[in-house]
């Protein structure tokens, strides 16, 4: 036998002893599951006095999650592009929670911009050593047919952003030794919506990019900085995808789920260190389940109940007209 031959027959057989391995794996990681869950809570983590930078929090679930970290006592940066409103949902911030909260103007697609607001932020309130990448572009102007600048620029916004934000930010991590890093993706970073290209594509980016991260830490032997992937469904913060949740019939499916809902699951999940989080939780499995068909069957569970709804389509056409 040749030593090719001997690593394919190598590398499958392991393949087999991983398969037949999972049912095992399954089992203790529900039981887990259920005991940290239920049974003991895992402690939650203590942020009072810290400071978070949250991205396009001045509206929407950035605000939302904002609002939630303030509660937990945690000083606030409000970063976003629309500063006039940013200032006001810091001054809300401040004068509900007595904690420091402060707006920033930012451009998350400028990584000079980043360095600086490190910079100000640090003289300003005090170092940050959480993170939430939130930011976000969700739809086009023409959903069917988007321009060249706007595919670039929700490719830049959702997901180059976390390249700069990261870099810039985990270094005060690494200096004090403690950190969090959450990054909101989409259930769209999970599964396929028609019509949604791009969006689609920089939401599971993202989520690759939190993987690959977790990965690097543990190279690195940096057990001291949490990262956490939020994949939250249709919201009623935003009109248009309000809108077009009712009009697809996505909303009889499934009910919309309010800002509030989500930065709670999703701070308390950050708070117990929890790596990835679905919202509603049933997405976790659901999409877990899909990946072990076949590509082929995948395609066919994904498209079926969409082909079927004729209104996606129309709802985004609705969408352009407005």
């Amino acid at each position: 036998m040749s030593t090719q031959t001997f690593k394919i027959i190598r590398a499958w057989l392991l393949i087999g002893f991983i398969w037949a391995s999972m049912p095992i794996v399954l089992t203790i990681s529900i039981v887990k599951y259920i005991y940290d869950t239920f049974i003991v809570k895992k402690e939650i983590k203590n942020i009072t006095g810290e400071v978070a930078v949250i991205t396009g929090s001045a509206g929407g679930l950035g605000k939302c999650i904002a609002k939630e970290l303030a509660a937990k006592g945690c000083n606030v940066a409000i970063c976003d592009i629309n500063y006039e409103l940013a200032v006001s949902t810091a001054q809300e911030i401040a004068d509900k929670y007595g904690v420091k909260a402060k707006a920033y103007k930012v451009d998350v697609t400028k990584y000079q911009e980043i360095v600086e607001l490190n910079e100000k932020l640090t003289k300003d309130i005090g170092a940050a050593t959480i993170l939430v990448n939130n930011a976000g572009l969700l739809l086009h102007s023409d959903q069917l047919n988007p321009s060249l600048e706007e595919i670039d620029l929700m490719v830049k916004v959702n997901y180059t952003s976390h390249f700069w934000t990261n870099r810039v930010f985990m270094e005060n991590m690494k200096k004090v030794r403690k950190g969090h890093i959450m990054a909101i993706s989409s259930i769209a970073g999970l599964v396929t919506l028609p019509q949604s290209e791009p969006y689609c594509s920089t939401k599971t980016a993202v989520r690759t990019l939190m993987r690959v991260l977790r990965a690097d830490l543990k190279l690195q032997e940096i057990n001291y900085i949490g990262l956490t992937t939020v994949f939250p469904s249709f919201l009623q913060t935003h009109g248009l995808v309000k809108q077009l949740a009712t009009e697809s019939g996505y909303a009889d499916l499934y009910p919309l789920m309010a800002g509030e809902e989500v930065a709670k699951r999703a701070v308390n999940g950050m708070l117990r260190d929890e790596v990835e989080i679905a919202i509603p939780g049933f997405f976790a499995l659901s999409y877990r389940l899909l990946t072990l068909l076949p590509a082929k069957a995948q395609d066919w569970v994904t498209y079926a109940p969409i082909s079927r709804m004729n209104g996606v389509k129309k709802a985004f056409e609705s969408i352009k007209r407005k």
